[in-house]
């Protein structure tokens, strides 16, 4: 066996004749491999979601100590302390809807601004369709339309009124999963009557931001029942909800491959139990342990490399259905779960290095036993 291609057929068929055992085998590593996969595009998913670029231009009046920022409550009373700053602090103070409603049975971030404020304020592209005109209109962002399947001109249930998707929009941050609807249209659906979720206030491009959310947090018309903190403040907020994940995830995604391992050096240790007499033959007819020990290990990697294919497509197709049947979102903000080219190769070199290390441990004695050692035993 001179040749790569006699070594590859031998264990090919040694595999074949090993029957339910090499089944066996590969079945276990698929369960440990599929873990790997599912968590790796977990933390991934985590990772991507709180290192998204972030803009610090913009501040929020928010209602002090609200869990849910549906449920702030700010008039145009409030407005007030950050108009007197225009234009040399601030460039607009615009008014802000925010609500989470089930819309066809999925809950939804729901926004409502002036028409005029969706491109300067709040920084929309719109990319297909049409702004919302009429008072049965609105506009999806990509996150909403990939997660429903909506399309321009569906329409769609939303607190008890039917509206036509007029347009589709690029948005970032946390708007991009939400639907947007004029602030006229907004008001008479929920009945709000001059109260709003947030007080946008868009900064002027030169000015220290901190000092003006500092100025603004201490107004005494503010202070005691108000908050002013960055627009992205409350994506991070929602960062620091995945961060555990992320964490767990990944030390779990070590644990998988460690077990790997395991399920190598089990197999390899049933091998060397049940295959004593076998190895001893090849020494003896002069096959040097090296040898032995270099088939052991080409044969199990070969496993390993197998699970870890039909690992990778078992958890894509797993993956992909759960995208499309019940995305994994947060606050209604889509957190997209898929396995990259970067996972997947690391992974591999890894499970490769986790599986040489499971056939080492036990083979590591064969170089020092002798034959009549293993006649022996």
């Amino acid at each position: 066996m001179t040749k790569l291609g006699d070594v590859f057929r031998f264990v090919i068929k040694d595999l074949i004749s090993d029957g339910w055992r090499t089944t066996i085998t590969i079945v276990n590593l698929l369960v440990f491999l599929c873990s790997y996969f599912a968590l790796v595009a977990l933390a991934e998913a985590a990772y991507n979601f709180g290192n998204q670029p972030t803009d610090q231009s913009a501040l929020l009046i928010i209602s002090r100590n609200v869990f849910d920022p549906s449920e702030s409550m700010v008039t145009d009373r409030e407005f007030l302390p950050a108009e007197e700053l225009i234009p040399e602090y601030v460039k607009s103070v615009s008014p802000l809807i925010f609500k989470i409603v089930n819309v066809n049975g999925n809950l939804i971030q729901l926004r409502a601004a002036k028409l005029e404020d969706m491109q300067t304020v709040h920084s929309l592209q719109l990319i297909g369709g049409s702004w919302p005109m009429g008072e049965s209109e609105v506009v999806m962002g990509e996150g909403a339309a990939t997660m429903m399947n909506w399309k321009i001109g569906d329409t769609i249930h939303v607190y008890g009124n039917d509206f036509i998707i007029s347009g589709l929009i690029r948005a970032p941050g946390t708007k991009f999963s939400s639907l947007w609807m004029t602030l006229d249209t907004a008001a008479t659906l929920f009945d709000l009557k001059g109260i709003y979720q947030f007080g946008w206030i868009q900064l002027q491009s030169a000015v220290d931001s901190e000092a003006v959310r500092s100025k603004l947090q201490n107004d005494p018309r503010l202070f005691d029942r108000f908050e002013v903190y960055f627009a992205d403040n409350l994506y991070q907020e929602y960062t620091k909800a995945v961060s555990d994940m992320q964490g767990v995830s990944s030390l779990l995604v070590i644990l998988a491959l460690s077990a790997v391992m395991l399920g190598t050096y089990c197999n390899i240790f049933l091998i060397l139990s049940e295959r004593s007499r076998d190895i001893t033959i090849l020494r003896a007819i002069g096959v040097q342990s090296g040898t032995i020990r270099a088939l052991v290990t080409f044969r199990t990697l070969l496993q390993v490399s197998i699970g870890y294919i039909l690992s990778w497509g078992v958890t894509s197709l797993l993956l992909n259905w759960f995208n499309r049947i019940n995305p994994l979102t947060l606050h209604s903000i889509p957190l997209p779960v898929s396995i990259s080219a970067k996972a997947l190769w690391i992974g591999f070199i890894l499970s490769l290095c986790f599986g040489w290390a499971g056939i080492w441990i036990p083979t590591r004695h064969l170089r020092n036993r002798s034959i009549a050692s293993l006649m022996h035993k």
